[in-house]
């Protein structure tokens, strides 16, 4: 007696699964990463303080803001925050190190923003 376990119609979709999982994998591995071409835009009053490519930075950068309230901004390669200030309440320090594009952080007393600016991942796709 000659049982099949497999049929036609099962080894055709065994292939078509792999074939698909090898190019999500492919897609994955040589596509653009996260972190790649980011930007981060240092701004104060609305005005543009200063542009950092973090993609781009080698050895970490630090940026001090003076006037009424002071701030140590840190930058490293594909990530920023505020590290310092002598702010009333912290918040700024404390929302921590911004890596996506679309990520923003806010010191309100000293009008200072960081905005980080680049190619956005997608969450979802909508039809």
């Amino acid at each position: 007696m000659n049982i099949h376990i497999f049929k036609i119609g099962d080894k055709i979709l065994v292939v078509s699964i792999a074939i698909i999982v090898v190019i999500f994998i492919a897609w994955n591995a040589f596509g653009a990463k996260p972190g790649e071409n980011i930007t981060a835009v240092i701004t104060q009053n609305g005005k543009v303080i200063k542009e950092i490519k973090l993609s781009d930075l080698q050895d970490p950068e630090y940026i001090y803001i003076k006037g009424e309230i002071n701030q140590v901004i840190l930058a490293e390669k594909g990530r920023i925050r505020f590290l310092e200030s002598n702010c009333p309440n912290q918040t700024c320090v404390n929302t921590g190190w911004l890596t996506k594009p679309g990520n923003k952080a806010v010191c309100i007393p000293s009008k200072v923003v960081i905005t980080i600016t680049g190619e956005q991942e997608v969450d979802i796709y909508l039809y």
